[in-house]
């Protein structure tokens, strides 16, 4: 209870060191991600002349590869232990990066993407691992909330930089200034990260083991069932990366420059309010929270359709926000505390899951059903209320599944 009452800037102060290694480590490490996201087309294209189409497939493909790969991988970080899963994972981002401008075609490009997509599914579950294994109860939301905080400066500043970067000494020099981003992050490890287990009290696990409890998570219904309704809830966000900019470009004549800074209010709230959030709902049970803020990013989407308007479209961006940030300080304490002891790596690696699945949902329905907006209803705006129809069945979903377990398992409040 003391916890409680000090203040915002001791709390904070209060995170451990492997904590903060771990997280800034993170920080650079999406710099390089995203550094390299906008211009992997381009660079594909007009510098190794490969065909467009190709190309397109090749960068849709890496982020689902990405988090489909971390449900796999944090089994991995779980047996190898963390600080050495990430030496590991930037490792082979470094090389990543090195090889996708030195490779000499296009299956050596597609192999040294690969590096990239597994060194990058590692480090998600090594580092919301350290997070759960490092932070106290109450600090968990908080501690989430500065490593997405931390994510999203990342998104924020990778484009900038690579952008710069391309723009003064050519796109190909992205992506060894990418490798020069992980070194730092790698650097950040080796030196300041040191493996603190005390939280989990459990010795390294045999690979065996570990195989056969993954087996049990693919074979949970409590586990599988909420990935696919918190799915629902990741298909809004990345609409913003597809059906949503072609609206604001194509329906409300939008400059693309204009469209990309509408998109980005959601990673500049969450840089600002993100860390403030968590402190906020800290107290706030972890199963209620995540289905409120699938219902809030609903609002979110209903918001953009009610009017064909860029400052409806931007208040919707807004309202989205905010429930992501809800979402993001109580998910991953909410699937860490299902964790039994030892296994906090390979379940948080499940918590990209919904990522993966919402990603390949936004491309199936997308398309679609801004067609049908369009066409039969002469009304694009309103296709965001078709998403937000996904959005709401998930918020229900999430609603059931909580009251359901709340009556089976103490840890779970409605």
């Amino acid at each position: 209870m003391v916890e409680k009452r000090v203040s915002f800037r001791d709390f904070v102060r209060g995170f451990s060191g492997p904590f903060w290694a771990a997280n800034v480590s993170e920080l650079f490490e999406r710099i390089a991600f995203y550094g390299m996201a906008p211009v992997l087309v381009p660079y594909l294209t007009q510098v190794r002349g490969f065909d467009e189409a190709a190309a397109i497939r090749v960068g849709g493909n890496l982020g689902f590869v990405v988090y489909g790969l971390t449900i796999l991988s944090g089994m991995f970080a779980d047996w190898l232990g963390y600080r050495r899963a990430m030496l590991v994972a930037y490792a082979l981002l470094a090389a990543g990066y090195v090889g996708v401008g030195i490779a000499p075609g296009f299956p050596a490009v597609v192999g040294a993407l690969s590096l990239v997509a597994l060194g990058a599914s590692i480090i998600k579950p090594a580092i919301t691992g350290t997070v759960q294994r490092t932070c106290s109860e109450e600090r968990r939301p908080v501690g989430f909330s500065i490593y997405y905080t931390l994510v999203n400066i990342g998104g924020f500043l990778g484009p900038n930089v690579s952008g710069l970067v391309a723009a003064s000494a050519g796109v190909a020099l992205v992506f060894p200034a990418c490798a020069t981003a992980i070194a730092i992050a790698l650097g950040l490890v080796l030196l300041l990260y040191r493996d603190d287990t005390a939280g989990s009290g459990t010795p390294k696990r045999r690979l065996g083991d570990l195989m056969r409890d993954f087996g049990g998570i693919l074979a949970t219904p409590r586990l599988m069932t909420l990935f696919i309704l918190v799915a629902g809830f990741w298909s809004l966000f990345f609409q913003f990366y597809g059906a949503f900019t072609t609206y604001l470009t194509q329906d409300l004549h939008v400059s693309q420059q204009r469209a990309n800074f509408i998109i980005s209010l959601d990673a500049a709230l969450i840089i600002a309010f993100q860390v403030v959030t968590g402190y906020l709902t800290r107290n706030w049970p972890t199963a209620r929270a995540v289905w409120i803020a699938a219902f809030i990013g609903t609002a979110g989407h209903v918001v953009i359709g009610l009017r064909p308007s860029v400052g409806f479209a931007a208040a919707g961006v807004v309202v989205f926000s905010i429930g992501e940030m809800i979402y993001s300080a109580h998910f991953y304490k909410y699937l860490g505390s299902l964790a039994p002891a030892g296994q906090e790596g390979m379940y948080l690696g499940f918590a990209f899951l919904p990522i993966a699945l919402g990603s390949l949902t936004a491309g199936w329905i997308g398309g679609p059903v801004a067609a049908w907006a369009r066409a039969s209803l002469h009304a694009p705006e309103k296709m965001f209320w078709g998403f937000g129809a996904v959005g709401l069945l998930a918020a229900a979903g999430l609603w059931l599944h909580a009251t359901i377990y709340a009556a089976k398992d103490a840890r779970v409040e409605v």
